[in-house]
């Protein structure tokens, strides 16, 4: 169910993941109009500091038989797609959701393009057919998106995770253009009407206005920081960045490619964990364990399985986004699931390589954002 890409040495530049390693001032927020609701006030779920995570784009969780694995106790899914019997079955199976939807394009697969007005349209999204930027600063574009929390507390998710807000970093035809500070306004605004609803809100990336959307957010998602070398941008956000404030957690993921020529168990633990093989253009000097330290932050000086470097949960996936898990301890296991798209079929059963599964690209990567090469 998710738009596949291209392997990591053919990725995408873009602005949110370019910048250098440094810790990135929390600057003051931007004045927006927002509901009034306290975050320390207010009872919705929020995702503890040490914590893990499942994502799933590529097919939905298959509950059917009343489990699931891993037992991360989150699990992020396409909130589209998903249905709600789904999200309430993962309830009852102690895992919170967090649904993924963009909040700053238009997909013309999704049932509610038509919404849409065309002075919202920006330019098509290189390499992307059917998607188009969004004018986040017009009135009708926030109507749509409150529309999508609207089904996201309906379905009933636990929070959500609004992608593509970076649309300021990339060349969307919008004049005059759009800027930082106007992202910094349309999330102050969504993150209220979210936490309205009771549910929590993440961003991904973006580090740069990490500062002033911290009030707003209640976790964050990074893709390859340490390729990127940009992790310690997130010193500040898990920890207490200013008196009144706590850390919030942070959720890391990098990529692999991956063959394994061992056995599964029944509910999807592999049982051989030192026959998977794997690899990351990125670093080709690094292979299986010293590549799994290294993407990790195990090497970097006082962190450890127990005190992860910066407080930053880590796991590692592919670009497919399906089952596939791999944890820092060197454990992997492979959540069911199943697609329910006509004419489309699972990626459970692959080796793991990395590369276009489908010829559809249905639905934006959660975690591609215009990566850097």
């Amino acid at each position: 169910m998710v738009r596949q890409v291209p392997l990591l040495a053919l990725a995408l530049a873009s602005l949110c993941n370019a910048l250098p390693a440094a810790d990135l001032p929390l600057s003051e927020a931007v004045e927006a109009e927002r509901l009034s609701i306290s975050p320390r006030q207010s009872n919705y779920w929020k995702p503890p500091m040490k914590s893990s995570i499942q994502f799933i784009l590529t097919g939905i969780p298959d509950v059917d038989d009343g489990f699931i694995k891993p037992n991360t106790g989150i699990y992020e899914l396409d909130m589209f797609w998903t249905p709600k019997e789904t999200i309430q079955k993962l309830k009852e199976l102690g895992q919170r959701s967090v649904c993924y939807f963009s909040a700053a394009t238009a997909e013309n697969w999704r049932d509610d393009y038509k919404q849409f007005q065309r002075q919202d349209l920006g330019k098509e999204l290189p390499d992307w057919p059917g998607e188009r930027y969004l004018d986040i600063r017009r009135d009708n574009v926030l109507k749509v998106i409150k529309k999508r929390i609207d089904l996201a507390a309906e379905k009933g998710c636990d929070s959500i995770e609004p992608d593509n807000v970076d649309v300021y970093s990339n060349d969307n035809g919008f004049t005059p253009e759009i800027k930082p500070d106007d992202t910094v306004a349309y999330l102050h605004k969504l993150s209220a009407y979210a936490r309205s609803k009771g549910m929590s809100v993440g961003i991904k990336n973006c580090i740069e206005i990490l500062g002033p959307i911290f009030d707003d957010v209640d976790f964050a998602i990074s893709e390859e920081c340490v390729q990127y070398l940009n992790c310690t941008a997130y010193a500040n956000f898990t920890t207490a960045p200013r008196p009144g404030t706590e850390g919030k957690p942070v959720f890391e993921v990098e990529y692999v490619n991956y063959t394994y020529t061992g056995k599964w168990s029944d509910d999807g633990v592999a049982l051989d964990p030192s026959k998977f093989r794997t690899n990351n253009v990125n670093f080709p000097g690094l292979t299986n364990e010293k590549l799994r330290r290294k993407l990790c932050n195990l090497d970097e000086p006082g962190a450890s399985l127990e005190t992860p470097y910066l407080k930053i949960n880590t796991i590692i996936k592919t670009l497919a986004l399906d089952g596939f898990i791999m944890f820092c301890d060197g454990r992997v296991e492979r959540s069911r699931t199943k697609d329910i798209t006509p004419g489309r079929r699972d990626l459970t059963g692959l080796s793991g390589a990395v590369g276009p599964a489908f010829g559809r690209k249905p639905a934006r990567e959660i975690l591609r954002t215009k990566m850097p090469h």
